[in-house]
């Protein structure tokens, strides 16, 4: 249908380029019609479908014949489309691994709209926030944030853990709070907030976490909560994936083994300890993030436009 739909539309209009965002790869097939009447192809990388794929199903019969055909499809699409984007340069270096023309693939990091960001944080005095905000599935880890709570107990007064967002681990999350007896401390927001709204939520945070799971999939992550945390100047408390700890160092964020409770505990205990060097940690990811800006960005993928045009 895809296909379809845009050999149609580029018969009633003729367009410069064509941009496809996986998943799935096969989808750059429907840029065929705007290609044969000479329109430039770009296919946007956010995910590596074959890892995306066995994150879910890697146990399920037939999934090591189902990830090679992903692969396959993977490589022919980064082979057959004019530019390449994607959102660090870890996923291109891998690309490149899978097949992708170094030449013709583009970093443009899915930065933060800085207009969406709040003017000022809340003033209130709230206790020792820690927050979390996004989907709420297993592998981000987002029970960890309890279980480091319930560690911690009453060695920082007046500690809460906000949630903000829904998502199939939630249940499941709220559950273990009642069970470790902290369900009040455990505050879960699963209304549908839109971006500016939820930024104004988190704003004033005494520590947002980033707790994703060493996964295949997380081993690429890198989370535009981390951008947004260091944007609102709010200290960070992160699992030290590979592609996160490329971004960041820890005079920046303060790192915790992934998927360890205990290690995440320790952290926030050392944020909430010594305020001094956590608001030098604050200053100096703000300086890193500047890197990252949109503007930098945007630049960058109004290039790849004009190359992909061109190509």
């Amino acid at each position: 249908l895809a296909t379809l739909a845009a050999a149609q539309m580029g018969l009633r209009r003729r367009y410069a380029v064509v941009q496809v965002h996986n998943p799935p790869d096969f989808l750059l097939l429907a840029s065929i019609g705007p290609r044969l009447l000479g329109a430039g192809t770009v296919l946007d990388i956010h995910d590596l479908s074959p890892d995306m794929f066995a994150m879910r199903f890697a146990e399920r019969p037939g999934a090591r014949a189902a990830d090679r055909v992903l692969r396959l499809v993977e490589r022919w699409a980064v082979r057959v489309a004019g530019i390449v984007l994607t959102v660090h340069e870890p996923y291109r270096r891998e690309l490149i691994d899978r097949g992708a023309r170094g030449d013709r693939t583009i970093v443009v990091m899915n930065s933060i709209d800085e207009r969406l960001l709040p003017a000022e944080a809340p003033a209130e005095d709230a206790g020792f926030r820690v927050v979390y905000h996004g989907t709420i599935t297993p592998h981000y880890g987002v029970g960890l944030l309890v279980e480091a709570a319930a560690e911690i107990g009453d060695s920082i007064p007046g500690l809460r853990v906000e949630l903000y967002g829904a998502g199939d681990a939630l249940a499941d999350i709220q559950a273990r709070a009642r069970s470790l007896g902290i369900a009040a401390q455990v505050i879960a927001s699963p209304e549908f907030l839109d971006q500016r709204e939820v930024l104004e939520r988190v704003a004033g945070a005494s520590v947002g976490v980033i707790p994703n799971l060493p996964t295949r999939l997380n081993r690429y992550a890198l989370s535009t909560k981390l951008l947004e945390y260091v944007a609102l100047g709010i200290p960070v408390a992160c699992a030290g994936l590979p592609t996160l700890r490329e971004h960041f160092s820890d005079e920046e964020v303060l790192f915790f083994r992934p998927g360890d409770a205990s290690d995440l505990a320790r952290v926030l205990l050392e944020v909430a300890a010594d305020p001094v060097a956590t608001s030098a940690r604050v200053a100096a990811a703000r300086r890193r993030a500047a890197q990252y800006s949109w503007s930098d960005n945007a630049a960058r993928y109004v290039d790849a436009l004009d190359r992909a045009r061109r190509a």
